[in-house]
């Protein structure tokens, strides 16, 4: 988020050193994202209660009970596709590193677009509310990480960090950025 918002300041700019393609990639990659994130909530809420109203009742219309049916599956189209895609892709990683056992997780999916939704949105409090300060997280440490040796050789542990892990960055770097 906060990557996309830097580069974002000078738009035109960014085009120009980017290209066309390179743009949009960052748009589709770093805000979309981001964005996708941020809306999963309220989408899901939507599904859920357009789904829980899609019984027939005997005041209602059949143009009505269309609509909500078409809204329904509209809805769930767009989220078991995104979900779909999200497996895909996860399982064509998973191919490539040879992990195949473990592709169970994938299944995971949905839980994971929940926790995401979370994780943006405290990330956007964060940005609002303490800007010059963000969790860092620590990449590359699961025992199937080609980087677990790297961690291993030269990187402190969390444990010896006296920030626990955060970052914090003086107002003058922010603005140098």
């Amino acid at each position: 988020m906060q990557t996309w918002l830097v580069h974002m300041r000078a738009p035109i700019r960014l085009l120009r050193e980017l290209g066309l393609g390179g743009f949009l990639t960052l748009q589709l990659v770093g805000g979309g994202t981001v964005l996708a994130a941020l809306v999963h909530p309220l989408f899901l809420a939507l599904f859920v209660l357009e789904f829980a109203a899609l019984r027939r009742s005997p005041g209602q219309g059949l143009a009505e009970f269309l609509l909500s049916f078409l809204y329904t599956f509209l809805y769930s189209s767009v989220f078991f596709g995104g979900y779909l895609t999200s497996m895909v892709l996860g399982l064509v990683g998973l191919a490539r590193r040879r992990l195949w056992s473990s592709a169970w997780v994938l299944l995971l999916v949905p839980v994971y677009w929940i926790l995401l939704s979370i994780a943006a949105c405290q990330a956007v409090w964060k940005l609002v509310h303490d800007p010059y300060r963000w969790d860092k997280t620590e990449h590359g440490l699961a025992r199937t990480s080609r980087k677990i040796e790297q961690a291993d050789k030269g990187s402190k542990p969390a444990s010896e960090r006296t920030d626990s892990g955060d970052i914090r960055l003086p107002s003058a770097a922010i603005e140098a950025a």
